[in-house]
């Protein structure tokens, strides 16, 4: 059954401690979309970064919610949402709010309402940013309990140079390697000596979309994950042929309730489910920690780059991701946004 409620959006700029590097796109602040349903004493909350290559911003996405308003506001259930919106940023803040606001009417919290009742603290990579090698071995330094690193690599010839002195700041640390489609299939031939010499254990997303066919022929060692070639079901079965990971972001596929009906036919096919996120703020990982929970990789650290995260916050200790002491889905007190 669903209840009439009142929408509103806003939108915060969370500055990051430092500027953040990926291929091609650099982040000063987690710049995001915060969307609130309330109905009586109760207010649902939802966050989305959007997605950057996309063209999404948080405006924009104001304005495409804007656009459907009056619908959401008579009253909407999640799948009623996903039928109403396209996939992407807006409809993933939504449909977090949708959650947060029906658990809170229902006296539970999300977790319970999506099936998992206990929430386990999750292992969680911790992200090295695109830079110079000293200042990337220093970063591998910097993340003292982690217990797995992804490695932001730009397709350069210091690539090679960045994993080695990585590897030897962290003698013993999980790694993986993330291009953000920035490589091409030379340089991803030239780097597999060095990756397998590192012990790298996952390759992410190394190529451009639509220049990835190359993948189904070559045979390589090392497991391959799809981001960007991955967007919804539609994609599954080219990526299937390719990849053998597939990284379900929320703001990618649209929120949780997407998220939750891909995990089976990612696995039907023999694939392998990663979660993952953009900077953003504790509420923007809180729906991606419910779905980590079914995932086999976590790439959770979005809060890791702020100067300051919002209030009750995820904590990270010894290499896990710990959920706050409120849980999702009850009333929550936030800073303001800077």
């Amino acid at each position: 059954m669903t209840t009439p409620c009142t929408l509103s959006t806003l939108v915060e700029r969370w500055p990051l401690a430092t500027p953040f590097h990926v291929s091609g796109h650099t982040v000063e602040a987690a710049s995001v979309l915060v969307v609130s349903l309330r109905s009586g004493q109760h207010e649902g909350r939802g966050e989305a970064a959007g997605v950057y290559y996309r063209g999404e911003t948080p405006d924009g996405m104001a304005d495409q919610i804007a656009a459907v308003r009056p619908d959401i506001e008579r009253g909407i259930s999640r799948e009623d949402l996903i039928a109403l919106m396209p996939a992407g940023g807006a409809r993933n803040a939504v449909d977090a709010a949708l959650w947060s606001l029906t658990a809170q009417r229902r006296g539970t919290t999300v977790a319970q309402l999506a099936g998992r009742p206990r929430l386990r603290p999750l292992r969680t990579s911790f992200t090295v940013g695109v830079d110079t090698v000293e200042a990337m071995a220093e970063a591998a330094r910097g993340y003292e309990d982690a217990l797995a690193l992804k490695i932001k690599l730009d397709g350069s010839p210091l690539d090679a140079d960045r994993l080695l002195a990585i590897r030897a700041a962290r003698p013993g640390v999980e790694l993986s390697v993330d291009a953000n489609q920035g490589w091409t299939q030379d340089h991803m031939i030239r780097m597999l000596p060095v990756m397998q010499h590192v012990g790298v254990e996952l390759l992410e997303q190394p190529l451009p979309v639509g220049e990835d066919v190359c993948l189904e022929s070559m045979s390589y060692p090392i497991r391959l994950a799809a981001d960007e070639s991955f967007q919804d079901l539609d994609d599954l079965a080219t990526v299937a042929r390719r990849y053998h990971v597939v990284n379900v972001k929320l703001d990618k596929c649209g929120g949780l309730t997407r998220a939750l009906s891909l995990i089976t036919p990612i696995r039907d096919l023999g694939l392998s489910v990663m979660v993952g996120c953009m900077p953003c703020t504790s509420l923007g990982v809180a729906p991606a920690y419910v779905l980590g929970q079914l995932s086999d990789r976590v790439d959770l650290d979005g809060p890791c780059f702020l100067a300051e995260d919002r209030t009750p916050s995820f904590q990270y200790r010894n290499g896990y991701l710990l959920g706050p002491a409120s849980p999702w889905g009850s009333d929550e007190t936030h800073h303001e946004a800077n």
